[in-house]
């Protein structure tokens, strides 16, 4: 059922048209400078969520972490989940060859994902909220690859309706449709993408991880029931921002569901190990990782957050 369009959604998304088209006229790399000057202020002189951040940040690296490094870290994140936008601003630009020349490494990962399409019907990709995860999608479209997502739908229908086109028309499944599972199962098995982002916290009991030495995460249950149910590999991916408008994807070994094991030790199995894979790139790497979320994922299980 759609959305009501409202008065107050039209003039929403009306002034976020408006800064979209000034922003999309604007080369990327300008932008990327004007934000990242601007907060190297904001960071210095109101620091939102600061003491959020800094515990986040101490929780994983240790309460020795100098408030320098936690504003170093945090400023460069939310730099990159800006620029993420600003980068979704002109995705309508970005052809193959685009991509070709800003996205390192994706020849390789083009390689092995239709490879892997050809040996077992399909893939679950693992993201964790790295670099521009976002362009997974764009390039996914633009190389005719068929990707389909899990996201919640925006409050604004019109806004949602930008989001979808922009995203270039990558099938979009609603969290808690009762039809989502079955619809992901026929894609995979039918030669398309799955992609996911599981790095974060779980609200309900899930697959117990251990997370940045913390025993117990829950972590959602998707990842490995995907894989299982479609009986596809899980081809992990961590992409990093290099500058504004350049990017580095690494590639990870794919990872098999084991159908004749059970269930439960299964899940455990895989998703321990795809943590492991991006905890090692986010303690490489802590300013590419996204410290902001509101679904911490150390947070305890039926904790309430902002």
């Amino acid at each position: 059922m759609k959305s009501k369009i409202r008065f107050r959604h039209r003039i929403e998304y009306g002034a976020f048209r408006g800064v979209q088209a000034l922003i999309s006229s604007i080369p990327i790399s300008w932008t990327g400078a004007f934000l990242s000057g601007l907060l190297h202020v904001v960071f210095r002189v109101c620091w939102p969520l600061k003491r959020e951040t800094i515990s986040r940040i101490r929780e994983v690296f240790g309460e020795e972490t100098s408030i320098a490094t936690c504003r170093r870290i945090a400023r460069i994140s939310v730099w990159n989940m800006v620029m993420n936008f600003i980068e979704l601003f002109h995705a309508s630009k970005m052809d193959q060859d685009y991509l070709r020349a800003h996205l390192e490494g994706f020849e390789e990962i083009e390689k092995v994902l239709r490879q892997l399409i050809a040996k077992h019907g399909g893939v679950v990709i693992a993201l964790p909220h790295m670099g521009n995860w976002d362009l997974a999608a764009v390039t996914c479209s633009a190389f005719n690859i068929p990707l389909m997502v899990m996201a919640r739908a925006q409050n604004n229908p019109l806004f949602e309706g930008w989001l979808r086109r922009n995203r270039l028309n990558v099938q979009t499944i609603e969290r808690r449709h009762p039809s989502s599972f079955v619809r992901i199962a026929h894609h995979l098995k039918g030669g398309g993408i799955f992609a996911i982002l599981p790095d974060v916290r779980h609200n309900k009991p899930g697959v117990s991880t251990t997370v940045f030495g913390k025993p117990e995460v829950q972590l959602g249950k998707g990842l490995a029931k995907f894989a299982r149910m479609a009986n596809v590999p899980i081809l992990p991916i961590a992409m990093v921002r290099k500058d504004a408008s350049h990017h580095k994807v690494f590639l990870c070994d794919p990872i098999y569901p084991d159908l004749d094991a059970e269930t439960a030790d299964d899940a455990v199995r895989i998703t321990q190990a795809v943590w492991d894979l991006f905890e090692k790139r986010i303690r490489e790497m802590p300013e590419q990782w996204f410290w902001h979320n509101r679904r911490w994922i150390l947070t305890p299980l039926y904790t309430k957050t902002r």
